[in-house]
């Protein structure tokens, strides 16, 4: 039993019995969030949230620490499904794999089950179409697509049962010249859909995250249902966070080896690195702080943010100690995953899921400003 419950979600049986073990001691009877004045918020299993591209749960994450309760999650790429399972399950979520465009309001409230009635649709499709250094784009590109669809689906969940609010989140490539016409296309269909629209280009930075993440969000509240709230982004906090911040205190990350799985590291699981291959890495002062050579070997600087965390497998950031790359629970840090999340898969997946996740922290302020603007 023990065995094919781990396999559920891709991870060793030890690996998969720690983690169970580790939450369940730090879990309290009910579930609570801490916000950013230190006062608590139970989940309230009104605040029900339907999720789209749901990735590993970052954004999940933020909500579900803010009082807001994913009900189910899509996404099409089963390591999402994995990790999203295994990091969401306990707190009464489930992630399913499917493709967004063969999804209907009639499925999706199948799904969700009796007494689904979601507040809120949160979610951001595959954003590598629309990113600047994605120099392989092409006008053909499905993924191009899929923010439509996104905007779609919440018309017909809207026309169905009223929604409170919907959250988009993107890449700035959206904005860009090449991709400017879609993104407004985009914005008349959330509009149609009932929607009041607001954008603005965050920086995770800006928001306790210790790193430099640039990423389009566009808030919707429903005209209907909230006609005099006036929606108003957070303010950004006053101390910016830092690579010393996050990982200092670390212990070394062991290297990734043929055969090697998370359950034979014994910090966390994901607490493992890349075997530092380059001679960069053996000669001294080759990888100086702050220094960057290209997207391949950038270093990080101990007392400022980190560039973005935005990985090919070969291009993970540079420890500032210059002798190795991070490990994936240190990007997961700088990320603002919290200290037990876990993501599954080998090491290369685990790379794509950090880099592709939103900063669970940024998501986190979002949320709690919506509760202050809904008079939750």
């Amino acid at each position: 039993m023990l065995d094919s419950a781990a396999e559920r979600e891709g991870l060793p049986t030890a690996t998969w019995a720690r983690s169970v073990l580790l939450k369940a001691v730090k879990s309290e009877q009910t579930v609570a969030a801490l916000d950013g004045h230190g006062q608590r918020h139970q989940v309230d299993q009104s605040l029900q949230l339907l999720s789209l591209f749901s990735g590993p749960g970052g954004l999940d994450e933020g909500f579900r620490q803010a009082g807001f309760h994913t009900r189910i999650a899509f996404d099409i790429d089963e390591a999402c499904i994995r990790t999203f399972n295994h990091n969401h399950r306990q707190h009464g979520s489930i992630a399913y794999r499917r493709d967004i465009t063969e999804l209907d309001a009639t499925s999706v409230r199948d799904l969700g089950g009796t007494g689904f009635r979601p507040i809120g649709v949160i979610g951001g499709p595959p954003c590598q179409s629309f990113s600047v250094s994605n120099v392989f784009q092409t006008d053909s590109d499905p993924r191009h697509s899929l923010p439509a669809v996104y905007a779609r689906l919440l018309k017909a969940l809207n026309d169905d049962v009223p929604i409170s609010f919907f959250l988009f989140e993107n890449v700035p490539g959206l904005l860009g010249v090449k991709h400017r016409h879609r993104y407004e296309q985009f914005k008349e269909l959330f509009a149609a859909a009932g929607f009041e629209i607001s954008e603005k280009l965050i920086d995770a930075r800006d928001f306790n995250v210790p790193q430099q993440r640039e990423r389009i969000f566009i808030v919707g509240i429903n005209r209907e249902l909230h006609p005099d709230v006036e929606w108003v982004w957070p303010n950004p906090r006053s101390r910016v966070r830092t690579v010393r911040d996050a990982i200092s205190r670390l212990p070394e990350p062991i290297y990734n080896e043929k055969g090697r799985s998370g359950s034979d590291i014994p910090f966390h699981p994901n607490h493992w690195s890349m075997v530092p291959r380059s001679k960069k890495f053996g000669t001294e002062g080759a990888l100086k702080e702050g220094q960057a050579w290209g997207r391949s070997f950038r270093t990080l600087s101990w007392d400022e943010p980190s560039w973005t965390v935005a990985y090919g497998n070969r291009e993970v950031h540079v420890h500032p100690g210059g002798k190795r790359r991070l490990s994936i629970y240190e990007a997961m840090l700088l990320q603002s995953f919290p200290s037990d999340y876990v993501l599954t898969g080998n090491i290369s997946t685990q790379v794509r899921l950090v880099s592709e996740a939103v900063a669970p922290r940024v998501a986190f302020f979002l949320a709690l400003a919506l509760r202050s603007c809904l008079g939750i």
